[in-house]
């Protein structure tokens, strides 16, 4: 059987000499692992056209199990992303989120329309490192977990101007008034937190413009990080690459 579906690449693995496996997200949301043959020696494109955040017309045969690739029609290569290493670990960090996110047989449409949305902001100039913290935040429930960033957890005061930190001693934001109560606690900018909030509770659709300091993203960023860390025991691949980066530009 011959099917033809829109899809995004979200996960690319060499196989053998010459071929590789594709893991697309297609336009309804599921996930679709394709054998790609003489993909690594091919003349006809599909090397290039199998690249992670490829976003095309994939042309597959499928009959039992894995299908095999026949054909690719580009719709957008988001071919900037391999020319930025800092944008794009970022970048696969949102793609490996939302992979990691779905079962093998789930169907989740808001997922594709998630990661549409965030590879076309990254392609308008807007950070890598902002959108894998709006995909971390809409992907936490798909964990099974949640975090409360606008109140404090302690005292339920929703006065986030008095928010300083978040603990995970009891799960969310708390104010400088009980930050005694927990000495391990995170400290944050309120600003931070607030935006966090605004983030986590804004429907995709009604993001129109962002643009927000990047301290304050870099503060988001490893907050969210360290949530999956501790609450779902989640290593990202490329927070390896990520790590690196920083440590670079700490040195600088």
């Amino acid at each position: 059987m011959l099917i033809k579906q829109k899809g995004i690449i979200i996960k690319t693995v060499d196989y053998g000499e010459s071929d590789k496996i594709i893991t697309i997200l297609n336009e309804h949301g599921a996930k679709v692992p394709l054998m790609v043959r003489r993909a690594k020696k091919s003349k006809s494109g599909l090397q290039a056209n199998t690249q992670l955040f490829v976003y095309g017309l994939f042309i597959y045969s499928k009959w039992k199990g894995m299908g095999t690739l026949s054909s690719v029609d580009v719709i957008e290569q988001n071919y900037h992303l391999r020319l930025d290493i800092y944008e794009s670990s970022f970048a696969s960090l949102c793609a490996e989120t939302i992979d990691r996110s779905l079962e093998a047989d789930e169907v989740s449409k808001y997922s594709y329309d998630l990661l549409h949305f965030v590879l076309d902001k990254i392609k308008n100039g807007v950070s890598a490192q902002l959108m894998s913290v709006v995909v971390l935040l809409k992907c936490m429930n798909r964990f099974g977990f949640n975090a409360t960033f606008d109140k404090c957890v302690v005292t339920g005061n929703d006065d986030q101007s008095q928010l300083i930190a978040y603990s995970f001693k009891f799960d969310g934001a708390i104010s400088q008034g009980v930050k005694y109560q927990d000495s391990h606690a995170m400290l944050l900018s309120n600003k931070t937190l607030y935006l966090l909030d605004v983030l986590q509770k804004l429907p995709i659709n009604q993001m129109s413009s962002l643009s927000i300091h990047d301290d304050v993203v870099d503060e988001m960023s490893e907050l969210m990080i360290l949530l999956y860390k501790e609450y779902v025991g989640m290593y990202f691949k490329s927070q390896k690459l990520i790590n690196q980066l920083h440590r670079l530009d700490n040195l600088s």
